[in-house]
């Protein structure tokens, strides 16, 4: 069976929008419960109702607002306008979102035989079409591990080596082919109607041409080797390594012997102090509190019920680094810790036979434990010799014992570095160089034959009249946010489109966005947003009506397992309306710029709150959405706030909730952005006349960047809420 594409944007998004009130999911190996609740089922909730149109936008009118926009440190600092304009004698940025009302993205289909009937075109046919062609390929990116730096400005249980990478590394290759396909040319009026009902406008004056390719069944293979030198942790992975030699002899042992049970508790493994040493001094004298001699030898000490095990040999002190230069060691300076103990340990005493000042084989030492109980070592991969575990994090500090009496601590490892262990063991390369091959194919269709079909351009679409008598178009709006932020003296421009319909309620076409959490990021320059999106555009309910009307009292919830190429989502929603009758933002009329704006107050006014949990499954990483929306009557959107929360969030732990900043729910909500406006102007045009005078464009979104009227702005996958953009990257600015 032929595959058949449509490069024409109306049907593909037809084809992949779904218009879902909730969903369900009994995968069985979830223990997410789903929750379904919907107010919409009540035909009269009692109280105050409004058209939807009223209160957001009718997007037949042309419509521009400005919004004050404060990003996350601005909603953390300042809770008004007025304490912004008071300290800094200017507005926040200002966003200006634009209607479209001449453009439309698509209309509905509808089965039309008398308009789609196709004649065939002989002089346009062509068999046997040779279509030069090239693919790329591209390497996968890599980054090479420059260094490893011991990170100082953690504190000191988060120290360890930090990874300081090149740029990526990657290679393409373009190769050009050939591709052999039939041509064949037809004419209608229209395509589709793309209608339901109603009268479809075309301009018998112009035409337009659509191409269908049709794929064979079987792709078309290229491949290429790229060749790269790697430069990467060796499969040694010391930085990884915990210490399980707890006596320091580079010997398996045993669990350590016990000697007697002095408290009784059944075990001959404690550590038992015989008094509170209250002055701190480690002897016991007329200060102290005695508590038992479980040992009965009349002299209050501390008591072990084992044999603390040495290891034959004199011990130097364990490796440090000295942070301060002091000469001493201090609780917040690096150490390796070579007893499994957990704390620094000193040299060993010894009796300086030779009057050296420094330890010399052969004189007597005291040859101490860890003072703690040592069970059995563990060791790696079933090799008793391979004393140590595998972490997963590089915070096994190093060190270089030349010497075997003065071992030096490694803080900055470079490739080629070599590192000596205390048993004359000499690990080479710890950064080492590797060649790689990757070898990459890619698959590109084979055009098994091309339709061109040439038909009438559509220019408009009017319904019948409804029974409010007003005529209103079953169609997809595009809109558009733009606003600029200056960094540095430079001026950063953003935009983002936001395309509308309404089906039944009134709904939203994007990008399905999700998260990923740490492990997957590692600086917040490796992300674009904080989020990945599908490939495919769909539709979700942005704002439920009944009949085309908001009601407070408004009360949905739902949930459902979103299955995707990254990870299963459990994603649970709730959405509820109010009436609300105080909002106050700066939309005030102002005479000069000079001036701050002035507060005005709606009292006409929906309140909608909407939150958002999505769950990975398997790693149960939860990120959070809040938003409450403020829409007043005959004006619009008048205020808009959002919240995100994180159990871990994607590459910065400071912004993970914690206990300093916890609600009634023990979940910890960021301010992210809130919108304001400022000012609009609606320009009513909701008539067939207008219709006639200024017929509508039918714009296919990869055409976008074409029009002057959008600024030339390509369209682009983005994570956003009704005309709210949400870009984890501003929490960093």
């Amino acid at each position: 069976m032929k595959k058949q594409i449509k490069y024409f944007f109306l049907l593909a998004i037809l084809a992949i929008i779904n218009i879902n009130c909730s969903f369900e999911d009994n995968d069985s190996g979830s223990n997410k419960s789903t929750k379904s609740y919907n107010s919409l089922r009540n035909d009269n909730l009692g109280d105050k109702t409004g058209q939807v149109e009223d209160y957001f936008y009718n997007f037949e009118n042309n419509v521009e607002a400005n919004f004050f926009r404060y990003n996350p440190s601005l909603m953390a600092n300042y809770e008004s306008y007025s304490d912004y304009y008071s300290l800094f004698n200017e507005d926040p940025t200002n966003m200006v979102y634009k209607t479209f009302p001449d453009y439309l993205v698509s209309m509905k289909p509808e089965d039309a035989s008398q308009f789609t009937q196709r004649t065939y075109i002989d002089s346009l046919s062509v068999a046997g079409r040779v279509s030069s062609d090239s693919v790329q390929i591209s390497s996968t990116p890599f980054k090479n591990l420059e260094a490893l730096e011991w990170n100082l400005d953690a504190e000191p249980s988060l120290q360890r080596y930090k990874l300081s990478n090149s740029d990526w590394v990657t290679d393409d290759t373009i190769i050009n082919y050939d591709d052999i396909y039939d041509v064949s040319a037809y004419w209608a009026v229209v395509d589709t109607p793309f209608i339901q009902e109603g009268i479809l406008f075309v301009d018998s004056s112009e035409w337009k041409d659509t191409n269908y390719v049709f794929l064979a069944d079987d792709q078309i293979m290229f491949q290429n080797s790229f060749e790269f030198t790697k430069k990467q942790l060796s499969s040694d992975s010391l930085v990884f390594r915990i210490n399980t030699d707890c006596n320091d002899n580079n010997l398996y042992d045993e669990a350590e012997s016990g000697v007697q049970d002095f408290n009784g508790d059944n075990d001959s493994q404690d550590v038992l102090f015989e008094y509170l040493d209250n002055n701190n001094n480690g002897v016991y004298d007329a200060g102290d509190d005695p508590i038992e001699d479980y040992n009965g030898d009349n002299i209050y000490s501390v008591v072990f019920e084992f044999i603390d095990r040495g290891n034959q040999i004199w011990d130097p002190g364990e490796p440090y680094y000295d942070i301060d230069s002091s000469g001493t060691y201090d609780l917040n300076e690096p150490f390796q810790d070579r007893n499994c103990n957990g704390k620094w340990d000193g040299e060993e005493s010894y009796t300086d036979s030779d009057g050296s000042q420094t330890y010399t084989a052969g004189e007597d030492f005291i040859d101490e434990g860890n003072g703690m109980f040592d069970d059995s070592e563990t060791y790696y991969g079933g090799d008793p010799s391979k004393l140590f575990s595998i972490g997963d994090k590089p915070n096994s500090l190093l060190a270089h014992w030349s010497d075997q009496y003065t071992p030096e601590v490694i803080l900055d490892i470079s490739p080629g570095d070599d590192i000596t262990n205390r048993w004359g063991n000499l690990y080479e390369n710890i950064i080492e160089e590797v060649e790689i091959v990757d070898l990459q194919r890619q698959y590109v269709d084979d055009v098994d034959s091309l339709i061109t079909l040439f038909t009438r351009k559509e220019v408009g679409h009017i319904l019948e009249k409804n029974e409010n008598g007003s005529f209103e178009p079953q169609d997809y709006y595009i809109t558009k946010s733009e606003w600029s932020k200056v960094s540095g003296g430079q001026t950063e421009r953003f935009y983002n489109y936001h395309i509308f319909h309404q089906p039944y309620h009134l709904n939203q076409v994007s990008h399905p966005s999700y998260f990923l959490p740490v492990g997957f990021y590692f600086s917040p320059n490796e992300i674009e947003s904080g989020f990945w999106s599908k490939n495919k555009l769909e539709s979700e309910v942005l704002y439920y009506t009944y009949n085309g009307q908001l009601r407070a009292g408004e009360s949905i919830d739902t949930s459902y397992y979103d299955t995707t190429d990254v990870a299963i989502y459990f994603i649970e929603k709730s959405y509820r309306v109010e009436s609300d009758s105080n909002v106050v933002v700066p939309a005030g009329h102002r005479p000069d710029m000079s001036l701050s704006a002035k507060d005005t107050t709606f009292t006409d006014c929906f309140k909608i709150s909407q939150t958002t949990t999505m769950t990975m499954l398997g790693s149960g990483v939860e990120f959070g959405q809040r938003t409450e929306s403020w829409l007043a009557k005959n004006i619009g959107l008048v205020k808009s706030e959002v919240f995100i929360r994180w159990t871990e969030h994607p590459y910065d732990s400071d912004y993970t909730a914690n206990n300093n900043y916890l609600d009634t729910l023990n979940q910890a909500w960021i301010g992210f952005n809130r919108i304001e406006l400022n000012s609009v102007a609606i320009q009513e045009s909701n008539n067939v006349f207008r219709k006639m005078a200024h017929p509508v464009k039918n714009i296919r979104l990869q055409n976008i960047k074409d029009e002057q009227n959008f600024n030339f702005d390509p369209f682009y996958a983005s994570k956003q809420h009704g005309i709210h953009t949400i870009d984890l990257r501003e929490l960093i600015e």
